[in-house]
């Protein structure tokens, strides 16, 4: 197998560990930039389950991809398909154009970093997924 050339005999271990990386870090970054203030990605995890109140459902690609994260190598095809859900629910983010906040609604301006990093590990997960699968699928008896 030519990925086990590359990364090593656990490729999707280590692509699993950078997403999970890559997730802890866009909590600390920019993710969304609008007319009254700059919000981390931690923030908004905190506080995105609210966003049905604005019309946007992005933040619950979160569970799916924690759920992915967690089963991506013990079950990768539920896991592959909880992050493909979940990447749709998380490019509907783009469609924010206001947040409600106790000055009224702030104009989303754009969308930083941290956006960026967290929508990056829905294919790194699903790839780390893909990974366990082809090499659980080599591991089987009478392949």
């Amino acid at each position: 197998m030519k990925y086990q050339k590359i990364l090593g005999e656990d490729a999707a271990a280590i692509v699993l560990s950078l997403s999970v990386v890559a997730y802890v870090a866009s909590l600390f970054l920019t993710a969304i930039v609008d007319s009254h203030e700059v919000l981390p990605g931690g923030g908004v995890l905190l506080l995105g389950w609210l966003g049905p109140l604005a019309g946007s459902f992005a933040w619950f690609a979160n569970p799916l991809l924690i759920f992915a994260m967690y089963f991506s190598k013990e079950k990768p095809s539920a896991a592959m398909l909880a992050v493909f859900f979940g990447f749709a629910l998380a490019l509907t983010t783009f469609g924010i154009k206001t947040i409600p906040s106790d000055n009224g609604d702030a104009t989303v301006l754009g969308f930083g970093a941290g956006c960026y990093l967290w929508l990056a590990c829905f294919p790194a997960v699903f790839i780390a997924s893909f990974l366990s699968s082809r090499k659980s699928r080599a591991l089987a008896p009478g392949k």
